[in-house]
């Protein structure tokens, strides 16, 4: 069994409570006492239980961040930025991956609650701004990584999904494409978002859109769509696909280029994020650049906000804006020198 203050005071020679000062208010004690404790310490490998600590004082210095799935590239930036910038403040941070899944959504927050983080960072699945008006009113404060509706008592830290759709179709059409697909998952909302971009860019022209639902977003299910893709006849083969995000786009082209489907001359490919991969492939994916680290360092700071200033509503914050990154996928390596 782990070592108990009762072990450590037993072994020092000292009170329960001179154990207890040593390790909340060393500065009362002796230095004798103090010695004889750091001692005791150190034989009997004693380590606090600091959750049990801050769960008898009624508060903690802990943090909350929940994924909507921790696999994607893109989450691990956003995690490395909240992360960063709630350690530097003095912040434990806990983490949690909904995978895309509402009931396990909803258990996080319970947990989370049951051990009485001070806040939570959240890229929700579902709607899940009720919960944390609830639990606003409980002390605990959020951030909603993405959009939400009106509130008065949670933050929200936004991308320009619809304007990152938009340049995808712009660019899409500049460079003479007609005929494009769009593969997302209709349960995400910034999927959706990207998807209403894409629409408005070719809104008046020539160009269509044919939608495919994929239903992770993952490379896995870029391969799948793209083998099913590959094995189109010709005449039926879009002549661009804009994938919701870079993992799916980077499975399209794969499956493309191992069948033989020339991309961009049969099929340019855009995605969707600019993680490190899409720079790395044989082909350089075209991307529009949707900065992860920067948004959580952002999403960080404004919960940190809060919890300095509870009475304060939640900060109005700009949008973080979309940027094209053109590479091969699209144009071509003689094309693409100099444009990215």
């Amino acid at each position: 069994m782990p070592a108990s203050v009762k072990d450590v005071a037993a072994l020092a020679g000292v009170s329960s409570s001179t154990v207890s000062n040593y390790l909340n208010h060393p500065h009362v004690l002796r230095a004798s006492s103090r010695e004889k404790v750091r001692a005791a310490i150190e034989e009997l490998g004693y380590v606090p239980n600091e959750s049990a600590r801050q769960l008898r004082a009624g508060s903690s210095t802990a943090l909350a961040l929940i994924l909507l799935d921790a696999w994607l590239p893109y989450f691990h930036e956003l995690s490395r930025g909240v992360e960063d910038i709630t350690r530097e403040a003095g912040w434990s941070l806990f983490f949690s991956n909904s995978n895309r899944d509402g009931a396990q959504e909803s258990r996080n927050l319970d947990m989370f609650e049951a051990h009485r983080v001070q806040g939570i960072i959240i890229y929700p699945f579902g709607d899940v701004v009720p919960r944390l008006e609830t639990l606003a009113d409980r002390g605990i404060r959020s951030v909603v990584v993405g959009p939400i509706p009106p509130s008065t008592k949670v933050a929200s830290v936004l991308f320009d999904d619809v304007g990152g759709g938009r340049l995808a179709g712009e660019h899409l059409l500049s460079i003479g494409r007609r005929r494009v697909m769009f593969l997302g998952s209709p349960t995400v909302s910034q999927s959706n978002d990207r998807l209403a971009g894409l629409r408005q860019a070719i809104e008046g022209t020539d160009a269509a859109i044919e939608v495919v639902d994929v239903d992770h977003l993952t490379t896995d299910d870029g391969m799948t769509a793209g083998a099913r893709i590959a094995a189109l006849p010709s005449a039926e083969l879009p002549d661009a696909i804009f994938a919701a995000n870079d993992m799916v786009a980077l499975g399209v082209l794969t499956q493309l280029v191992r069948h033989g489907i020339r991309v961009p001359d049969d099929v340019a490919i855009i995605g969707f994020d600019d993680v490190a991969q899409a720079h790395q492939g044989v082909v350089p994916l075209t991307s529009v650049r949707q900065p992860g680290y920067d948004i959580g360092r952002a999403a960080g700071a404004v919960l940190l906000q809060q919890l300095a200033d509870p009475a304060a509503p939640p900060p109005a914050m700009t949008p973080f804006a979309a940027e094209l990154v053109v590479r091969e996928s699209t144009v071509g390596r003689l094309s693409a020198a100099g444009r990215t």
